[in-house]
């Protein structure tokens, strides 16, 4: 995959803490121009590839719905764009799902759904999706989880280096707050995750 726009999660109180807007504009496929032509591509034609079954189609029309670019601004479309795309595989698209049942965008909040999908795309080698379940824990306060995630965010081979170094952050505060033994079980845990 290629590189990514991320910007920043902030931790705020009730009732959702974590907010993000981690859209992803990048071709869910091998091909160099793939994503390009359909980020450009007139409405008609997307539309018609997302129903053809494209899951690059359907990610980049749900992107559209979801910021309101040349079509009125429609989370539940987008939402349901995005769900084509995440239930072929596409990790943004799995990502992109996790965040709208987190952040209750287009659907109701659901946060086993959320982590559920978050998995999804980090088994593929997201770490921005990692990096949201870590977050999603810390701010349930199960800081082992957290440590956990952030250490599956931070390791090599991960998408998004800015992400790696905000984890590795994360985790040198958490290890402040965890005794040796949580943070070994922590990193366990970590290497089973990505040895699955």
């Amino acid at each position: 995959m290629k590189k990514t726009l991320l910007s920043t999660f902030l931790l705020a109180g009730t009732p959702l803490a974590v907010h993000a807007e981690l859209t992803s504009n990048v071709p869910l496929s091998n091909a160099v121009n793939v994503g390009s032509s359909y980020a450009s591509m007139p409405l008609p034609s997307l539309q018609a590839a997302a129903q053809s079954g494209s899951a690059t189609a359907q990610f980049y029309l749900a992107n559209r719905y979801k910021n309101g670019e040349g079509v009125n601004l429609d989370l539940s479309q987008a939402f349901a764009w995005y769900m084509k795309a995440a239930q072929q595989g596409a990790a943004p698209a799995q990502l992109n799902v996790g965040q709208m049942y987190a952040q209750g965008r287009g659907v109701p909040v659901n946060m086993a759904q959320a982590k559920a999908w978050f998995k999804r795309a980090a088994k593929q080698g997201d770490n921005r999706a990692s990096y949201n379940l870590a977050l999603l824990e810390e701010r349930d306060q199960h800081l082992s989880d957290a440590y956990q995630w952030y250490d599956v965010s931070a390791r090599d081979g991960m998408l998004d280096s800015a992400v790696r170094d905000r984890a590795e952050g994360k985790i040198r505060k958490l290890a402040a707050n965890l005794s040796p033994k949580d943070v070994e079980t922590a990193r366990q845990r970590a290497d089973q995750w990505i040895a699955q």
